[in-house]
């Protein structure tokens, strides 16, 4: 990726998150923000700054597992620091954190960049199926919470649960049967001019080394129950903050509806969803369940707040203590 381009992308995601910004905020009553804020006991934001990071020590568990095809012995203690500090990246700059973690482990654990980044496109994979598993799970149980996603839904939220069914079982194949899909790209690259289709080939028989992983039926228990884990504490993330915010009323599966919610926002390229999460959340909670606007507002900054930090104060700490400069990271980026 050329410099233009870097730059320009990172305008792109400036404006877009600007606009989401406005969006949460403009025309908001704001004035009681602050003291709401500030009258929560200290107590919650410790504990739940540390169940956040927890959920990302759950992450790289399961990374360290991903990766066993690729390196067996690859530590636990680096994949975590190398893990916040591509979360920590995509605070500043999306869609970049997955080439800088990828860019770190590799760097400290001496494995080629592009297998350890097609074990990162696995872990995606396995977030996509979350996604896609939650959100059946909520058309069954609140399909009305959908409509203010998707209007034309309204009364046929069966087809999005049918396709949502369809998206899952293709993904769960591509999990278990890549070497399958991987084959049929090198077949295609048959058609690629022969001075670049050794460069293809090779490419690709990196990613697939790393895909390997969804080929070990011997870790399908442990990825799955970890996988639930990590997604069950992202629940429990948005749900105890409710009872702070005089949302007593809602329940974990109003959490599994704001957890849909947060990974539409999630697909938006702003740095860890600022701006989108707060637009989509705040909508969620003021449309679907009736929340006042000024608790709304003060859970989705709270939460937010907790989620960036744990981030941007973990991965810094990493990227001192690795002796990794922003400069070196951003290389990395540019070059890919």
């Amino acid at each position: 990726m050329n410099q233009r381009a870097f730059f320009f992308r990172i305008a792109v995601s400036m404006a877009i998150t600007a606009f989401f910004l406005w969006l949460a905020f403009h025309e908001r009553d704001l004035s009681s923000l602050q003291s709401t804020l500030l009258q929560q006991p200290p107590i919650w934001f410790f504990g739940l700054f540390v169940l956040q990071a927890f959920s990302h020590f759950l992450r790289a568990i399961r990374w360290k597992l991903l990766l066993e095809p690729v390196k067996h012995s690859v530590s636990l203690h680096d994949a975590f620091s190398s893990l916040m500090i591509g979360f920590m990246v995509n605070g500043i700059i999306p869609r970049a954190g997955e080439l800088v973690r990828s860019y770190a482990l590799g760097r400290k654990e001496k494995i080629a960049a592009s297998a350890v980044f097609s074990t990162v496109i696995l872990e995606r994979i396995l977030d996509i199926i979350s996604f896609v598993t939650v959100l059946c799970i909520v058309v069954v149980l609140k399909a009305e919470s959908i409509t203010i996603w998707f209007p034309s839904l309204e009364g046929a939220a069966w087809i999005l649960e049918a396709t949502g069914l369809v998206l899952l079982a293709g993904l769960v194949m591509l999990f278990v049967r890549s070497r399958m899909v991987f084959s049929f790209f090198k077949k295609v690259s048959f058609f690629f001019p022969s001075s670049s289709r050794k460069r293809i080939d090779n490419f690709i028989d990196s990613f697939l080394h790393g895909f390997q992983a969804g080929e070990h039926s011997k870790n399908y228990g442990i990825i799955a129950v970890l996988t639930c884990s990590i997604w069950f504490t992202y629940i429990i993330l948005l749900f105890l903050p409710m009872k702070l915010f005089a949302m007593e009323h809602l329940t974990l599966t109003s959490a599994a509806v704001l957890q849909v919610s947060n990974g539409l926002a999630s697909a938006m390229p702003t740095p860890n969803g600022i701006g989108s999460y707060h637009s989509f959340i705040t909508v969620t909670l003021m449309r679907v369940f009736h929340v006042e606007e000024h608790s709304a507002l003060a859970y989705v900054v709270y939460t937010h707040t907790i989620a960036y930090l744990c981030t941007l104060v973990i991965g810094a700490v990493y990227l001192i203590r690795e002796n990794i400069h922003i400069a070196e990271l951003l290389k990395a980026k540019q070059e890919q």
